[in-house]
């Protein structure tokens, strides 16, 4: 799409040029994006560039992580985006799907030339980052990897590639970078387009449909169970699911939410259960006062989850708990179940009925 400057005398079409006739380099988009990260349409913490994958003599042009927590593998081209792109940056997601948060530490100490510096703090830096965007509850780190691939001009094998990706879920999002020039400037328009509904690939192949874009939308179930949950995530739900429907009179459960499954009670959510591939966290809503999150975690011989604690410190707790107050009448309780909670415990049934009996009805 042309760009059009408003003159006097009307619109003047600004010159299209390419990346290689300007002689920019794959380095200059990097410099670029470095600078801006918005420049992809969102924000995004850079922690490394051109990061080698230790044993495969691999970089990634860019390692980013999002205000989800996701690792964000960012795949540059100056000319046109041809199929090895796509392959390399789905190896890149499996190195990476591998990483811990001491791995991520290292490479952002490294990418912020921290080596040796007892005063560089990566969970200070992350959370400053989710807070600047105003994400109040800090996630946990790399429990997805995205992709994000730039270029020049999306073939139309890449594309049709990238949608099937994407309608089985593997977040991959491809930008097109036009480029014009206007007198000695350099102008740049990078355009989204995948995950955009677009229909340009109708000849290469299935174009991208609803049912595509929100699997969770057409069978949530299998969305949650085999995608967001990993096998011991996924016991942990069926085994809490059964106790739940066998004991409550509840609406649920509800799969159609992208990050979260919903037991109702009338017209509100009594307990919704984020979905993760290490924790499951139960968020209860409750009358004000009902809970102490220190009673509970007396209670169930679990932690206490605090807010204010970095984000590995937050990663290395056992189950734990967190109750906070929602407004004058009504306070959250959120559990989060990791792979040691007893969830037959006599305790914890007993807590369940307590909460249930809390719901503001």
């Amino acid at each position: 799409m042309s760009i059009w400057k408003i003159t006097s005398k009307g619109p003047v079409k600004v010159a299209e040029t390419k990346l290689r006739q300007e002689k920019l380099r794959e380095e200059d988009l990097e410099d670029w994006i470095i600078s801006d990260p918005d420049l992809l349409g969102e924000p995004l913490l850079i922690i490394g560039r051109q990061v080698l994958i230790p044993d495969i003599r691999d970089k990634i042009d860019i390692l980013a992580l999002d205000p989800q927590g996701n690792s964000v593998i960012i795949e540059l081209k100056r000319g046109k985006l041809r199929d090895p792109v796509d392959m390399q940056a789905l190896r890149y997601a499996s190195y990476i799907s591998k990483w811990g948060f001491n791995d991520l530490e290292d490479q952002a100490r490294n990418y912020f030339n921290k080596m040796g510096d007892p005063e560089f703090n990566f969970n200070e830096m992350f959370e400053v980052f989710c807070e600047n965007i105003e994400i109040d509850k800090i996630p946990d780190l790399n429990n997805e990897q995205r992709i994000i691939i730039v270029g020049a001009e999306v073939k139309d094998k890449l594309g049709s590639v990238a949608l099937w990706l994407q309608q089985h879920s593997i977040d991959i999002k491809v930008i097109e970078v036009e480029v014009y020039r206007e007198g000695e400037d350099i102008l740049i328009q990078p355009q989204i387009i995948i995950p955009l509904p677009v229909r340009g690939f109708e000849k290469t192949g299935h174009t991208l449909t609803s049912e595509g874009v929100h699997p969770w939308l057409t069978d949530g179930k299998s969305w949650h169970l085999e995608k967001r949950c990993s096998a011991k995530t996924r016991d942990i739900f069926i085994k809490l699911d059964e106790i739940i429907s066998s004991k409550f009179e509840v609406d649920g459960p509800r799969w159609n939410q992208k990050f979260y499954v919903a037991y109702r009670v009338g017209n509100y959510n009594w307990l919704i259960i984020d979905t993760h591939s290490t924790t499951l966290i139960l968020s209860f809503l409750v009358r004000a006062a009902a809970f102490r999150s220190e009673d509970i975690a007396q209670r169930l011989g679990i932690a206490e989850y605090d807010k204010a604690e970095s984000i590995s410190q937050k990663l290395g707790l056992p189950s734990s708990v967190q109750v906070w107050n929602r407004n004058q009448n009504t306070d959250g309780v959120a559990i989060r179940l990791k792979e040691e909670f007893d969830l037959s415990s006599v305790e914890f049934l007993k807590f369940l009925e307590d909460a249930y009996k809390a719901f503001p009805k």
